[in-house]
């Protein structure tokens, strides 16, 4: 899983120096400046925001040659006993350079999961190649991304590009992804049963629902959603939001991702029941017209809500009415609601149920927002198919 994530400034004619990290996969980006990469020796000018990672067992550094700070973000990921490989081997330094002293105090990564192994080379002035000769994003502008249309379900169209895949690391990190959700749009609601995701806003602001929770969010925030955990994000009205997403499997290569829609379709029952017949209705929606619901593909959940005494709706304000019960019931479409009304099942509920009321009516509605802490879906399976 995660061991850190990191982000500030990598100050003027600066660098991260030369080290190896044996037990973890890494990855530096850079947000506004052209920076210095070295991986494994070999040195390379890429111009930001860019990301480039180091696989476990390799060594990589960054040096910012300008005389300005540049917006630094680090990420990184163990390799677990879950991991392809989970042995690794002292690595060698590379050629002309001999292994540092091992450094004590604050800037210690020795007690550290991620098995740092410093060479103290700072890598200023080093020949640099004309070309890159190890991964990268390549360079994370608007200009390298693609239109995705009610993306998860939301609204309107995203913009969006895998940077990297799961075969860039040796851990159980599965992707980092470029999202753009211009003015207006969203990125629907949504979960992960097999991975966990760190969302990374490097620009803009806009707001993140997780669950029953919600919160604003803008540059330099970072919000982990772990698996299961259903999500959505927007941007604000004002302005676009920008964000870098990393993704980590609970399993090597194993990637999902399931869509939770809010447009289910709710019918609202209404039953003038007598009193005298009240308990043999509310037994009758447990004992039969539950068990028949739950026969019918896409239903999502119902409830029988009894109203208040008499006395007490006239205390509080509400108009009268005759009803006193109302049933509510909830599918993933209006369709499936309406092949479960033909089926046998159905009618014998609908004959006892309908049995006990004097009368009765009812209502379809379309549902277009929900603040429920119970989760709607019912409960979700967390572990992935082999």
């Amino acid at each position: 899983g995660l061991n850190f994530m990191h982000h500030g400034p990598l100050g003027p004619k600066s660098s991260i120096g030369h080290h190896f990290h044996t037990n973890s996969d890494e990855m530096f980006l850079i947000l506004d400046a052209d920076c210095e990469f070295t991986v494994n020796g070999r040195t390379a000018l890429l111009k930001g925001p860019v990301g480039v990672p180091c696989s476990s067992g390799n060594s990589h550094a960054v040096y910012n040659p300008s005389a300005k700070p540049a917006d630094w973000v680090n990420f990184n990921v163990a390799v677990t006993s879950t991991s392809p490989a989970t042995v690794y081997a002292t690595p060698a330094a590379p050629s002309g350079t001999a292994p540092a002293p091992a450094r004590r105090g604050g800037f210690n990564y020795s007690a550290d999961p991620t098995g740092t192994f410093d060479i103290g080379d700072d890598r200023v002035g080093v020949t640099l190649d004309k070309k890159p000769t190890f991964l990268n994003t390549g360079q994370l502008t608007r200009a390298s991304l693609r239109p995705v249309f009610s993306m998860n379900g939301g609204k309107d169209t995203v913009f969006y590009r895998r940077a990297l895949g799961p075969g860039a690391f040796v851990s159980n990190w599965a992707f980092v992804d470029h999202l753009l959700i211009p003015v207006g749009a969203s990125v629907g609601r949504h979960y992960h049963a097999g991975v966990d995701e760190v969302y990374f806003v490097i620009k803009g602001k806009g707001k993140v629902y997780v669950n029953d929770e919600w919160a604003e969010i803008a540059y330099g925030d970072a919000v982990p959603v772990k698996a299961g955990e259903i999500h959505s994000l927007e941007s604000s009205a004002s302005e676009p939001l920008e964000m870098i997403v990393y993704g980590i499997a609970l399993e090597k290569g194993k990637l999902d991702v399931v869509d939770v829609p809010l447009t289910m379709a709710k019918l609202q029952m209404f039953f003038e029941v007598e009193p005298a017949n009240y308990a043999a209705f509310e037994k009758n929606y447990i004992e039969v017209y539950v068990p028949a619901l739950r026969k019918q593909a896409g239903y999502l959940g119902s409830k029988l809500i009894r109203r208040f005494p008499a006395d007490y709706m006239k205390k509080i304000g509400s108009p009268e009415t005759k009803f006193t019960f109302e049933m509510e019931l909830m599918f993933e479409r209006e369709e499936q609601r309406v092949a479960w009304t033909k089926t046998p099942e159905h009618d014998v509920a609908w004959a006892k149920t309908s049995a006990l009321a004097k009368s009765f009516q009812w209502f379809g509605y379309d549902v277009v927002g929900m603040d429920q802490v119970a989760d709607p879906v019912g409960k979700r399976n967390i572990t992935v198919e082999k």
